[in-house]
């Protein structure tokens, strides 16, 4: 399924802490809140760069506890969720987020990490 998404191509991925996804969220989106995962597309002339990616961990420990998942399961779904980003997905009603969920928990599957819940 990801290599689908992205058959050729690299995507950079930062790990970081809530205050500093916060203020890339702030900067970047003017949403004055931490948040789990954000995406950055790269210029289609950067190729074969595809994009960015900021995760949270601090996110990551808090949403794997409450969704009763491991980190490694909570930190898949989150990926694989800003790699749909990547690639032009997005969920502005809840039909969209159904689909973008059931894709992610493809994308995990498909690495042999099985998730069920993810996310806020």
């Amino acid at each position: 399924m990801a290599r689908g998404l992205f058959p050729a191509g690299q995507v950079a991925l930062r790990v970081m802490d809530d205050d500093s996804i916060r203020r890339l969220n702030r900067e970047f989106r003017n949403v004055d809140s931490a948040t789990d995962v954000l995406s950055f597309p790269a210029d289609p002339s950067d190729y074969p760069h595809r994009g960015d990616l900021a995760l949270s961990w601090d996110a990551v420990l808090r949403q794997a506890r409450a969704n009763g998942n491991t980190d490694v399961q909570e930190a898949c779904a989150l990926l694989a969720h800003g790699m749909l980003h990547l690639a032009g997905h997005d969920h502005p009603d809840d039909a969209a987020q159904a689909e973008m969920d059931r894709l992610t928990r493809l994308m995990c599957a498909d690495a042999g990490i099985k998730v069920e819940n993810f996310g806020h």
